[in-house]
């Protein structure tokens, strides 16, 4: 009986380990190498824009500009907002890589700086304690983290293949402002798809695409990011907005509690 028990004890033991990895933690999927993510489109996977695209390109400095630039960065004041309209003031570096569709944001907060990225749609974070993020973000960095990414890059994201768009046949007036609704649908290309749905919200007047809603009806996340004060990046010729605001919304695209306010400093 004894030596029964034992038996049992040590395949128990032994199965451990090797679900394990001889005793070590299972690994966690590895954060990306930044310095890959650092290139231009690939030639043969673009596709010949069609004219509302190539009208948002040329409003923010071309294709040509664009295939040129390969990383976007820049440090920002942050005010995130809680929903009962209190703010927390906060500090942000960020980086994107335009045509690898990611963003790395690090925050500096005064208990600990927090670093995470998000790669066409996955999520990697830094292993800082979670307890020392006191900021309102925390817990809606992926969403704040890529609403920043698709507003600034708004015209390679309508480049992609995998947004069906389809613009709408009339123009809607938006806080005095005239735009066309450009809707579009995701393919899921990887199982890292996490938005399904969104509009480009281009003027009228400039075809500059300067709104976005963000929706993903399964998890029920909604988000609208707007772009204000467009001027010339420091890492290339594109323009890009030097102050941003990302919302709540829903699922009809109305303008929700704001959740944070980016004011990019030069």
């Amino acid at each position: 009986m004894i030596a029964r028990v034992m038996t049992i004890a040590v395949l128990i033991v032994l199965t451990a380990v090797m679900l394990t990895g001889c005793g070590r933690p299972a690994a966690q999927e590895s954060a990306p190498d930044l310095s890959l993510l650092a290139t231009g489109p690939v030639p043969e996977a673009l596709s010949t824009p069609r004219s509302f695209v190539s009208a948002a390109l040329d409003a923010t400095g071309t294709l040509v500009a664009w295939k040129e630039c390969k990383k976007i960065e820049f440090h920002a004041a942050v005010a995130a907002c809680e929903r009962d309209g209190c703010f927390y003031l906060t500090e942000h570096d960020f980086v994107l890589y335009p045509w690898s569709e990611a963003v790395q944001v690090t925050a500096h907060e005064p208990r600990a700086n927090f670093t995470w990225q998000v790669v066409r749609g996955r999520y990697h974070a830094s292993r800082a304690d979670p307890n020392a993020d006191v900021s309102p973000l925390r817990g809606l960095s992926r969403e704040y983290a890529d609403a920043v990414l698709q507003i600034v890059t708004a015209p390679v994201r309508m480049l992609e293949d995998r947004a069906l768009l389809g613009p709408r046949p009339a123009t809607v007036q938006i806080a005095g402002q005239w735009y066309l609704p450009i809707d579009a649908k995701y393919k899921e290309q990887t199982a890292a798809l996490y938005w399904t749905q969104g509009i480009y919200f281009q003027t009228a007047d400039r075809s500059l695409v300067d709104m976005v809603w963000l929706g993903n009806p399964l998890t029920d996340k909604f988000l609208i990011a707007r772009g204000y004060d467009y001027a010339p990046a420091t890492d290339g010729g594109v323009l890009i907005p030097t102050k941003i605001e990302v919302f709540w919304s829903d699922s009809e695209a109305n303008i929700g509690p704001r959740l944070a306010l980016v004011d990019l400093k030069q």
